[in-house]
């Protein structure tokens, strides 16, 4: 009996996390133009809480052709600090300084964010 209460809790609760949205929600990712070195991108992050403010943190990886990552960043909040209040979005920027021109010309193919820290503030 236990065990049959325990699979089907087990089962609840992951149906639950999975049709349940994030409460930070990001945009597709924007990269900056093929002349812009060191190469940008930007992502527009939305607080889709009704009453809790976050403080946020995105991360965006730079990709080649295969999805591996050639290098990492955390972005930065282009205006304020960080902290989205409900209902409200922000852009994140992030600079990829150590990507060498070689890697640029011939490996950059993408971009990819995701949220790295999100608590109540």
């Amino acid at each position: 009996a236990f065990v049959s209460v325990g699979i089907v809790l087990a089962a609840v609760l992951g149906i639950r996390e999975v049709v349940s949205e994030p409460v930070i929600q990001l945009d597709d990712v924007r990269g900056s133009e093929e002349d812009v070195v060191p190469p940008q991108a930007q992502v527009l992050a939305r607080n889709t809480s009704e009453q809790t403010t976050y403080c946020v943190e995105v991360t965006i990886s730079a990709t080649d052709r295969d999805g591996l990552s050639l290098a990492t960043a955390v972005a930065e909040a282009t205006t304020g600090d960080g902290s989205l209040e409900p209902g409200r979005s922000a852009n994140f920027i992030a600079r990829f300084d150590d990507l060498t021109e070689q890697e640029i010309d011939e490996e950059l193919d993408g971009y990819y964010a995701f949220v790295t820290g999100q608590a109540p503030c």
